[in-house]
């Protein structure tokens, strides 16, 4: 497919000459164990690298995919997953990847790295997008590349155990966590789909945001039965906060929530989260990463109260048709009048409307 190029500068790497140049194809059906292998194994590799990730954008959002792989011989050398949005209302893009907060190249070395890019570089030409986005969690190689300085990930190793950890909070974060625990709310691991969907659905119609549909749960669960679990709070019978966690390696991620504001008095985000630490020390669990959150906005204040290491995520874009970075997020000030009515639409035509909307936005 492509063997290298000048889509950006390689800096100072170059290729030893006892180390052949990478090969650059698509990944051929079948080969998914040995991708996933490459995936779990890399240091810059992350959930959303899995090929079942991509599976799962295609059976949820319909986007079609393109699974790059760098080669020496048989040996894989570097992956590149990337799905083809195309949108009349939101215009025409590549994204690595799709519901991910991380993606973007996994590569062992810099030739397979930058033999990656270029030939998704080659592919955003071709098919006349709009731009690239690549969602890197780290950057191990420079680029010229554009980006924007949006989002961060909030991470913590859990190593010191949940007293030592709780020690650490500020007063607040403890006072909360500690009002929570006496205010007789169960952690539980019975929590079922339905339940969970109606706390995340009414949560992110609170916010604003076009919901998915069922379907991305029920899928998701099915495509990773291993490493994903779904967790509630419980107050008596009644379900008031939901969680939905990935796991990955030695780390856990609680990827998507909800909670019924009725009960926020009680503190059942807290109490929920401080659960899954505990929960998650006692499992042997190293790392925490509490996913990514836009700054200046509500998530981001909540995270930052947890006395976490906060890591930039150095996203950068490939502009093609684009004259600049694409200003896609939902904080941008010519979304607000969208979010505000979306606020006011009936909870009941947000669930119809919504999953289709939300397919069609590149940002997710």
């Amino acid at each position: 497919m492509s063997n290298g190029g000048s889509v950006a500068s390689r800096g100072c790497d170059s290729v030893p000459d006892a180390l052949e140049r990478a090969y650059i194809g698509e990944l051929e059906r079948g080969q998914e164990d040995q991708w996933d292998r490459f995936a779990t194994l890399s240091a810059t590799g992350t959930m959303f690298h899995l090929s079942g990730w991509q599976t799962l954008v295609e059976k949820v959002l319909g986007h079609r995919s393109f699974r790059l792989v760098a080669r020496r011989g048989d040996r894989i050398t570097g992956i590149f997953p990337i799905s083809w949005i195309r949108s009349r209302l939101f215009g025409n893009c590549l994204v690595s990847s799709p519901l991910a907060v991380y993606g973007g190249i996994c590569a062992a070395d810099s030739d397979s790295y930058f033999s990656l890019l270029q030939a998704g570089s080659d592919l955003a030409k071709k098919l006349g997008v709009n731009y690239l986005e690549m969602r890197n969690q780290t950057e191990p190689y420079a680029t010229a590349l554009p980006g924007r300085d949006l989002y961060v990930t909030f991470t913590q190793d859990l190593s010191p155990g949940p007293e030592k950890l709780l020690q650490a909070l500020p007063r607040d974060t403890r006072y909360a966590i500690r009002k929570s625990l006496k205010a007789g709310l169960e952690w539980t691991e019975d929590l079922t789909l339905e339940e969970f969907y109606e706390l995340y659905a009414q949560s992110v119609h609170r916010l604003g945001t076009p919901v998915f549909s069922k379907d991305l749960f029920a899928n998701l669960r099915a495509i990773f039965p291993r490493q994903s679990r779904l967790f509630g709070v419980r107050k008596g019978k009644q379900a008031i906060a939901g969680v939905l966690c990935l796991y990955f390696r030695d780390q856990v991620l609680p990827y998507y929530a909800g909670a019924l504001p009725k009960f926020y008095k009680e503190s059942p985000n807290n109490f929920m989260y401080w659960s899954l630490i505990a929960q998650s020390c006692g499992e042997g669990v190293r790392y925490f990463d509490f996913g990514r959150s836009k700054k200046g906005t509500g998530s981001y204040s909540f995270k930052s109260a947890w006395s976490m290491q906060i890591s930039e995520l150095p996203y950068r874009y490939h502009l093609v048709r684009a004259k600049e970075v694409p200003q896609m997020s939902p904080v941008d000030g010519k979304f607000q009048k969208a979010v505000a009515l979306w606020k006011r639409m009936p909870y009941a035509c947000t669930k119809i409307i919504g999953p289709r909307l939300i397919r069609c936005i590149p940002s997710i």
